[in-house]
């Protein structure tokens, strides 16, 4: 990277020529990406699609012409917005190292869009913000549920910030997406949610039962295997292309314990860890490996034969017996690459088959590239002369200059069937250390699993190295794809569909339950944000977090304590709270809703009486008119939240703020009724309220801009540890 610099804007400079001076600076750096693989060799500025060129799914197609749609009815970017479009990528991938370039794709074709419609050019210098505001209309008509307009408005923000900031707009303006982002709604709303991102309990048992079973087919073995590893610890399907084949470390505890855990690269930025293996999963483990390896073994020193020997055509008994650069006839070439061919035929399979194929291929490897149009030039198109032996027609004969040998159609065979990476399994990424195909756990060959060939001819063609355990192959597995016959119900368990993911959604949520925290939740899943949306505990489940019974409480005076709230006798803080040594007994208040442990002799109320979002207050169990209080509060809120949702509707300004504010409270109460009415808890328990981390200062402080309101909640939390930190938690995981 040290040869690559970044675009600088030049002073006094119109936009228009910014804009050329960027073109021009991302096309001559887009081959800089070669050199450390962000990018492979043979990629040309002129390509419509550098998806088989490096850069995953970025198609430079028009807005609702996705990039697998179908050839005749395709629509591309125009020009000059394309070029735009691709400097955007080439600064986000090449310069920035980013993986997901099809996101900026997303802003950029919506952004196409408003601009032919507002001012009837491409030209994106003439971008304003009505523009982008129109842009975000379109999405909303498009992707009226969820979140997906808001996403890709956000998106846009990035493609105007960074326009901004190289001097690329004629008249510059600062924009922000006016759409908002949409929360989980209802209580209701969001476990019927969760449910859907759940396994079913049947799709788990007919796995299990699957597993057990004495699987004879190679594809149904590699299903079951994938998804006993996922349940085994949190993973992704993508990371399962980086398990080696001796993945398994056994490692011996201070206490004495035994454990099981995996050598495991975690993708979106955690790296490489060992993982525990989850409690009572390490005999599946052993069998999953054990029966894998057998049907996997063989295409392991394939690879390595293929790495090992990159010059030398794979031998098999189809190989003709010549030296590497001796001429082949067609009809031996065709036995080389195991095509199949009617009489005198040979000639016309070869090329229709591999040379016509590859032609249409836009990103061949250079070597590949030299070979195709060597043999291409040099190839007679003719009809060929009729050669007669005795009267009858015996061959034709051309007079091409084609010389064909061993060592050129090696070349195309690793071009065709060879994924791009190997010998590695998957892209290069800064840092990391990548496993390659000989070592890894789920290598098979091109052809060796029944579904994936549909005829006989093709699944001849083994030549190939892939990862059985691909999403998409496991995606049509598991129920995904309806023109491809799942393993369910090849084993007659009917229509059941589960996706990978879901497996890790299972675990996590398990691990909550098991009492967990989030941090080594985290941890133990390679994660670094977004761990609570993986929770899906029920709404009675949550509440115990919301509101647990306090560790300081005293339980064997509970009964006392109740008979003093409902004689309304004076209730001392050592009635229930043990007191340290130095801490001063007093009278506490109580309120309507419960107990309030707040000095009011040193500092009024932080709170203004908002108990709810207090953590000072304490509910007791049995007190029935506290409860009938806390639910008589419940339905002034939902009455409260129903306006505030109907505003917010209406476009009523801070009727935003008000509906998350009133839901929150809502949710609060909801939590703690449901606590005490459980059966769990007995009369007399003390349940505590979680504290927001809001008081009266702070309100003050954030709102004079002396404060961040994100530093409230991070306050609130222990200091994160590092990853290093987390790794080496990792190790004394019990799960």
């Amino acid at each position: 990277m040290n040869n690559i610099v970044d675009f600088k804007p030049i002073s006094h400079v119109k936009a228009a020529a910014q804009l050329d001076a960027f073109i021009a600076w991302a096309q001559s750096t887009l081959l800089k990406g070669v050199p450390n693989q962000r990018v492979r060799a043979g990629i040309r500025w002129d390509m419509d699609s550098w998806h088989r060129s490096g850069i995953l799914s970025c198609a430079f197609t028009a807005h609702r012409s996705p990039r697998n749609s179908n050839s005749e009815t395709k629509r591309y970017m125009q020009r000059p917005f394309m070029d735009f479009a691709k400097a955007l990528i080439v600064h986000y991938r090449v310069f920035q190292g980013k993986k997901a370039a099809k996101s900026m794709l997303y802003g950029a074709r919506i952004l196409e869009v408003a601009l032919v419609e507002m001012t009837g050019t491409r030209d994106v210098t003439r971008v304003s913000a009505a523009i982008c505001n129109r842009a975000c209309e379109h999405l909303m008509a498009e992707y009226p549920e969820a979140n997906s307009a808001y996403n890709r408005s956000k998106y846009l923000e990035q493609i105007i910030l960074l326009m901004r900031d190289k001097a690329l707009l004629a008249n510059p303006f600062r924009w922000t997406s006016p759409l908002q982002y949409k929360d989980s709604g209802t209580l209701k709303e969001q476990q019927e949610s969760n449910e859907k991102k759940l396994p079913s309990r049947e799709c788990i048992r007919a796995l299990g039962e699957l597993f057990n079973n004495n699987l004879t087919s190679p594809l149904d073995i590699i299903t079951v295997s994938a998804c006993a590893i996922l349940l085994s610890q949190p993973g992704r399907i993508g990371e399962l292309a980086d398990v080696e084949r001796d993945c398994v470390v056994f490692r011996d505890h201070t206490d004495g314990g035994h454990r099981m855990y995996l050598r495991w690269y975690a993708e979106k930025g955690f790296g490489a860890s060992t993982k525990p293996v989850v409690t009572g999963m390490e005999s599946s483990v052993e069998r999953l490996i054990n029966l894998l390896t057998p049907i996997t073994d063989e295409a392991r020193t394939y690879a390595a034969w293929l790495e090992d020997h990159p010059d030398e055509f794979p031998p098999h008994d189809g190989v003709p017996l010549k030296g590497p650069d001796d001429p082949l006839s067609y009809e031996e070439v065709c036995g080389a690459l195991k095509i199949k061919f009617h009489e005198r035929r040979a000639r016309s399979a070869f090329r229709v088959l591999w040379l016509d194929s590859l032609a249409r291929r836009e990103s061949l490897s250079a070597g590949a590239q030299a070979v195709l149009d060597e043999i291409r030039q040099g190839w007679d198109y003719g009809d060929g002369e009729r050669v007669y032996v005795d009267g009858m027609l015996n061959r034709y004969q051309w007079n091409g200059e084609a010389v064909i040998t061993l060592r050129k159609i090696n070349i195309l065979m690793r071009e065709k069937y060879l994924p791009k990476d190997f010998p590695y399994t998957t892209p290069a990424e800064d840092g990391k250390k990548r496993v390659k195909y000989r070592d890894a756990l789920f290598t098979v060959r091109t052809g060796s699993l029944p579904d994936e060939s549909r005829s006989a001819t093709s699944k001849l063609h083994n030549f190939g190295i892939v990862i059985s355990a691909s999403p998409a192959r496991m995606t049509a597995q598991l129920g995904g794809v309806s023109r491809s016959q799942s393993i369910f119900q090849r084993h007659g368990y009917g229509d059941l569909k589960v996706n990978t993911h879901a497996f890790r959604h299972e675990l996590n949520t398990e691990m909550h339950r098991a009492g967990l925290s989030q941090l080594l939740i985290d941890a133990f899943s390679g994660r670094t944000t977004k761990g609570s949306v993986y929770n899906h505990e029920t709404a009675e489940e949550r509440t115990r977090a919301v509101a647990a019974v306090h560790p300081k409480t005293k339980q064997s005076s509970a009964a006392k304590c109740l008979e003093k709230i409902r004689t309304n006798e004076p209730l001392k803080f050592s009635d229930f709270i043990d007191l340290g040594e130095g801490d001063q007994d007093r009278v506490i208040h109580k309120t309507h809703l419960g107990l309030c442990i707040h000095s009011f002799e040193s500092e009024p109320c932080p709170k203004m009486g908002a108990c709810l979002t207090c953590g000072n207050l304490g509910c007791v169990k049995g007190d029935d008119v506290k409860l009938a209080n806390l639910k008589e509060e419940r339905g002034y809120l939902k009455q409260r939240y129903e306006k505030a949702v109907a505003a917010e509707a209406e476009g009523v300004v801070g009727a935003f703020e008000w509906r998350k504010k009133t839901g929150l409270d809502l949710l609060k109460c909801d939590a703690l009724i449901k606590v005490l009415e459980s059966p769990e808890l007995k009369n007399g328990d003390i349940v505590w309220n979680h504290d927001n981390g809001w008081n009266l200062t702070k309100n003050a402080a954030a709102m004079a801009g002396l404060i961040d309101t994100k530093s409230i909640e991070i306050l609130m939390q222990e200091a994160m540890p590092s990853l290093d930190e987390l790794a080496a938690m990792l190790d004394e995981i019990e799960v």
